[in-house]
């Protein structure tokens, strides 16, 4: 099916179009969840398949996007907020559409465990691209050695306010990862200012986050700190993961306390059936103000 997918849009794409390439890839899962609601313990399944094109012009400035068959909820693709387009060269390579800002480009999220993701406990809180309606958000990225600068800006002239038609909002990073061997080190700073139907400021928020990810043979750690300081407060999250290779498996565990002051565990495995297809698994347990919660999968994630 693959090959057919690709001869089929190789034709349609043949006509004028010189160096291009688009490829067809994917992936699945099915298995079993409970996260801890009144649907109790039930199947889970899915199926996503993704396209990326390349090409590159007469210079040698290479462009290209990528998008996922699932992006077309809501009409979200037709105006950007879904799936990423580049442009790169010897300048760097600047993104537009749903991206990452620059603070999470750099330092990024600490590993999570299961089939599902089991609502993403392990991912820290950045303030850049946080809703569909704020994209397409703007990324760009320049190496050169073991450093590797990002600067990102989010819709400018997006609503302060996710459906509201009033108010603006504004919010800029810029983040550096320096790689070592084993190691990397990565910082990240964050803005995001809102203002109202008027143009007065109602919201003005800094984050500062900083990662390192270590590998000793078969493990790897990876911890993260962030601080944000807004007009009303200042308030931390902070966390740590620990990912350990043995054979075909990996085992995963991660722990992190959030700004609010919920903590979150993670605790599970993979094991590696070949071809793109593994066994996975997790347990995770919530703590927040006034509760917790324990969610746990198991089931085959696929990859095409």
């Amino acid at each position: 099916m693959k090959n057919v997918l690709l001869a089929s849009t190789a034709l349609i794409m043949s006509a004028g179009v010189a160096a291009a390439e688009v490829t067809v890839g994917g992936d699945g899962r099915m298995g079993i969840i409970d996260m801890d609601d009144a649907r109790g313990l039930h199947f889970t399944s899915r199926i996503r398949i993704s396209f990326a094109a390349s090409g590159e012009t007469d210079s040698g400035l290479s462009f290209g996007g990528s998008v996922r068959v699932d992006n077309y909820e809501n009409d979200q693709a037709t105006n950007g907020q879904e799936g990423s387009v580049f442009v790169s060269g010897a300048f760097g390579k600047l993104s537009m559409g749903d991206v990452s800002g620059a603070a999470e480009a750099a330092v990024g999220d600490l590993s999570g465990v299961g089939l599902t993701g089991l609502g993403d406990r392990n991912e820290v809180t950045y303030l850049l691209n946080s809703a569909a309606v704020y994209r397409p958000s703007a990324l760009y990225e320049y190496s050169t050695g073991s450093l590797t600068f990002y600067a990102s800006a989010e819709n400018p002239g997006a609503p302060a306010v996710v459906g509201s038609p009033f108010g603006t909002n504004e919010a800029y990073g810029v983040g550096v990862k320096y790689s070592a061997g084993n190691y990397t080190v990565a910082l990240g700073y964050e803005n995001y200012n809102t203002t109202d139907a008027f143009g007065v400021d109602t919201g003005n928020i800094d984050h500062i986050v900083l990662g390192g990810t270590a590998a000793f043979g078969d493990a790897t750690v990876k911890a993260i700190y962030g601080s944000v300081d807004d007009a009303i407060s200042t308030n931390d999250q902070y966390g740590l993961s620990l990912d350990y290779v043995f054979g075909a498996t990996t085992a995963t565990a991660f722990a992190i306390e959030q700004f609010d002051g919920e903590t979150d565990f993670g605790i599970g495995a993979s094991y590696d059936l070949g071809g793109g297809a593994a066994l996975k698994g997790g347990v995770v347990r919530d703590n927040f103000v006034g509760g917790d919660n324990t969610y746990y999968d198991f089931g085959v994630s696929m990859s095409f």
